[in-house]
């Protein structure tokens, strides 16, 4: 473990995990260190959650703010005890939780505000003394007035009286408590009437229009304000860093229709805007009056005058690289000069709290997909004849042709039967035709397989599969970079000896290994990397046909669920307002057979050339047009009772990749020219095909947690045996902590805790802002679990490791990658099958 100098002083960061840790912290954070004159602690869940204040690891400066389950009294506690530099005033967070505190406030700093009237139903605000002491100090606020029970009637349809003093709409109504977003706006009769509901973002969505709302909640206390219409439909966001910065956004009104534009990092799209004088006097006073030196607050521009219509405490800026540099320079200076005022120094904290000893990020384990590629596309043919037979080069088991001269000779093999008519002519022709197309491109290869009789085991047939695509696409390159940049900075705030020992592991396939190679580089921040930190390791990660009866047996109950006529209750992975999935693909069938005579009328009626300027991925519209038509096909043409749910997955990665990479051409050609709702059905099978990807995708691999641990074991347990190891000494993430609570060295104590990232996903895709890079960003990781001691959970795991039926699943799964996962012989398809039923 990297231990601190003496000579650094120690930045204690004390926020719930998802805030310390996000990209905004991390990139401050790291602009910090290059300084070289500070070290960090994350505190961390587990220490805030679970560990008095006592055990907190001791600090110079403290960088702490309120969100969701953070113990804000347990932090307060703290700061009385350890006496640390704060940068925001922690006790006076809390005034941010009652909406009337701040508006008080507010107004006696002469911070304009909207008009308003308040209904206190619970005796009105509470503070504690030593806060109202700071309010008396910071801003002349000398009491707070005691309310009675608030009256509130609906004079008629556009007027409320309260207490007397009349309001007419359209007015806002905001919950008093700063914590509760569920806003809602009342509109005049003149206006149409009803209302709007505001709310915390919901995918693209942050508020809606109700019709039926018109009256006034009475179940609590609430603020009631003049709605006010705003320049350009606009709210600016504003940041302050101390008195003297502020960094200023304006963003859509969630008022305007409640969508929500977002970029590739899934955040809402804001534009920088400059303040005028009077905007910065209120950032600075507010930053001042509130104790927040790292503060937010929300701004209305309405006729060239500005009001705060709220104030949010420590808030920060998504992707702008001037703000995290302003940011790390001014908290810089504020720390330098803290340390020529301190009175404390962290030499007088207990050595055992001190950082080096501190619950530390000891290992880091994770499990990645590849970065973003092309659909996947295969076509499956059945051959006997021996054009075919001599592919196979005297061989018994499969073999996989790639090279270009390799595919010429599946075309030369083709041809031969084609004059020797020993096949199906239309076969032939289909595969030809494929060859001509594909086999230039990136990915594509051949798999023959041969099978023979379980009796004598002669010879029967081959299966001979084409495949391509499934490459890197340009994003990937993106996508890679931004993960290795992204978790280096994460892990660096950690615990930067983490670096000392690196390995990356990788499958065979090219768009799992360019992957690895272009995430290793940003993640170790280097130009070349050895072949020693980048291992190839086929038998622990590439695909594997162990669990293939058990997915096969889980695919047809997945069938019977989508089939017509099918009728069952669905307990696991479906949205509760959706119809049954078998409606669902029933309705994306009939949009698709709508869309599949869209885009042929517009082929044949359009020059297709001209609609997107730019292809990439080694596409154009011909490829296009013959992908979808094979999803048409497969999809739309197949009697309903036999209907394949991978198709689904299908359909959702070609659904996907255009929106990100022929989004132009995606739209128009998909676009009947006489119906101007057409875009909204485009968007509509997106959504139904992710949700129906979501539901069958995960349930491929076990719907039973029984079928999930038999599948995992049967596909995974290399890889899971690799863990256990790993740890002793996939998108999902084993982070292991390590606490030295005795100064001596012999009470080290350790933590687990595993987490997940749905990786690079949206469900609005269509309506995301895009730039050139057509990437998509990796979600963040969420926690599974908590933090676990790490005796118990590898005792878990182990558990299911013991079962004395793995020692014959393993000796299998060694046989079968000895023989390069090639089709089985007779003795191995009986090896393979008594595997299966080891279970």
């Amino acid at each position: 473990m990297l231990l601190a100098s003496p000579s650094l002083d120690v930045i204690g960061v004390c926020a719930m995990d998802n805030k310390a840790r996000s990209k905004p912290m991390r990139n401050i954070l790291n602009r910090l260190f290059s300084f070289g004159e500070f070290e960090t602690i994350i505190f961390g869940d587990k220490v805030l959650l679970d560990e008095d204040v006592e055990n907190w690891p001791g600090c110079d400066f403290f960088i702490s703010f309120f969100s969701s389950g953070f113990p804000l009294d347990k932090a307060i506690k703290y700061v009385k005890l350890r006496k640390p530099f704060c940068v925001n005033d922690l006790p006076m967070q809390k005034i941010l939780w009652d909406r009337r505190l701040v508006l008080s406030i507010l107004d006696s700093i002469n911070v304009p505000t909207p008009q308003r009237l308040i209904a206190s139903r619970d005796g009105g605000p509470s503070i504690d003394l030593e806060v109202l002491e700071k309010l008396r100090k910071n801003t002349g606020l000398i009491k707070l007035k005691l309310c009675g029970q608030a009256q509130l009637k609906l004079i008629d349809y556009d007027t409320i009286n309260v207490d007397g003093q009349l309001l007419k709409k359209p007015f806002v109504e905001k919950p008093i408590s700063g914590e509760d977003h569920n806003i809602h706006i009342y509109f005049s009769k003149e206006m149409g009437g009803g209302g709007r509901r505001l709310f915390r973002k919901v995918a693209n969505k942050s508020s809606e229009y109700d019709p039926d709302l018109f009256e006034p909640r009475t179940d609590g206390s609430y603020v009631y304000e003049q709605f006010m219409y705003t320049d350009n439909a606009e709210d600016v966001k504003i940041y302050t860093i101390g008195p003297s910065f502020a960094h200023a956004e304006t963003r859509k009104s969630p008022v305007v229709d409640g969508m929500v534009r977002r970029n590739t990092d899934g955040k809402e799209v804001r534009y920088v805007t400059k303040l005028t004088p009077e905007e910065k006097k209120m950032a600075r006073d507010i930053s001042l009056a509130f104790g927040q030196t790292v503060c937010g607050f929300d701004l209305l521009r309405v006729n060239g005058k500005s009001y705060v219509i709220d104030v949010n405490g420590w808030s920060f800026v998504k992707g702008n690289d001037d703000y995290y540099s302003n940011c790390a320079r001014i908290l810089r200076t504020i720390f330098l000069n803290a340390v020529r005022k301190r009175k404390v120094s962290i030499d007088s904290i207990p050595k055992e709290l001190r950082y080096e000893n501190s619950w530390r990020l000891k290992s880091f384990i994770s499990v990645f997909r590849h970065a973003d590629r092309t659909p996947k596309q295969k076509m499956k043919f059945s051959f006997r004849s021996q054009p075919f037979i001599n592919l196979l080069n005297d061989g018994t088991e499969e073999v996989i042709l790639r090279t270009q001269n390799e595919l010429f000779q599946v075309l030369d093999a083709t041809q031969k039967a084609i004059e020797q008519s020993f096949e199906d002519r239309v076969k032939l022709d289909q595969l030809k035709l494929i060859l001509d197309m594909k086999r230039e491109l990136p990915g594509t290869k051949v798999q023959i397989k041969p099978s023979y009789k379980k009796e004598s085991g002669e010879f029967e047939k081959l299966q001979l599969i084409v495949k391509w695509g499934g490459e890197p696409t340009h994003s990937a390159r993106h996508q890679s970079r931004d993960l290795g940049e992204n978790l280096r900075k994460d892990l660096l705030i950690m615990n930067r000896g983490v670096f000392d020992d690196v390995k990356i592991y990788t499958s065979s396939e090219r768009r799992v290994s360019t992957t690895a190679e272009i995430f290793a580089r940003n993640f170790l921040d280097m130009e070349d990397i050895s072949e020693e930190i980048i291992q190839i390791r086929k038998d622990m990660l590439d695909d594997s046909n162990a669990a293939k009866e058990q997915i096969d047996t889980v695919k047809s109950h997945l069938s019977i669920l989508l089939k017509p006529g099918e009728s069952s209750q669905i307990e696991f992975g479906w949205p509760k307002d959706m119809p049954e999935p078998r409606i669902v693909v029933q309705e994306i069938i009939e949009s698709l057979k709508n869309f599949r005579d869209i885009m042929r009328q517009n082929f044949a009626s359009m020059d297709v050339e001209k609609i997107q300027p730019r292809w990439c991925c080694s596409e154009n519209p011909i490829l296009f047009k013959e992908r979808w038509e094979k999803l048409f096909k497969d999809i739309c043409d197949v009697d309903r009772h036999k209907f394949d749910p991978s198709k689904l997955s299908e359909l959702y990665d070609s659904l996907k990749y255009d929106a990100l990479h022929n989004r132009q051409f995606l739209e128009k050609i998909f676009t009947d020219q006489s119906d101007t709702k057409n875009a909204r059905k485009i968007k509509n099978l997106y959504q139904r095909g992710k949700i129906l990807f979501d539901f069958v995708a995960p349930q491929e691999y076990g719907i039973e947690d029984s079928e999930k641990l038999q599948i995992g074991l049967l596909t995974s347990l290399p890889l899971f045996k690799q863990i256990i190891e790993d740890l002793e000494v996939a998108k999902i993430t084993f982070e292991l902590y390590e606490r030295n609570h005795n100064v001596s060295g012999s009470d080290k104590e350790y933590s687990l805790r595993v987490a997940f990232s749905p990786g690079a996903h949206d469900p609005n895709i269509l309506d995301m802002r895009l730039d050139a890079r057509h990437c998509l960003n990796v979600a963040p990781r969420k926690n599974l679990t908590d933090h676990l001691p790490l005796d118990e959970a590898l005792s878990y795991y182990k558990r299911k490791l013991d079962n004395p039926r793995m020692a014959a699943v393993e000796e299998q799964l060694l046989l079968m990658h000895h023989n390069n996962h090639h089709n089985p012989t007779p003795q191995m398809q009986y090896d393979t099958l008594r595997l299966s039923k080891s279970f």
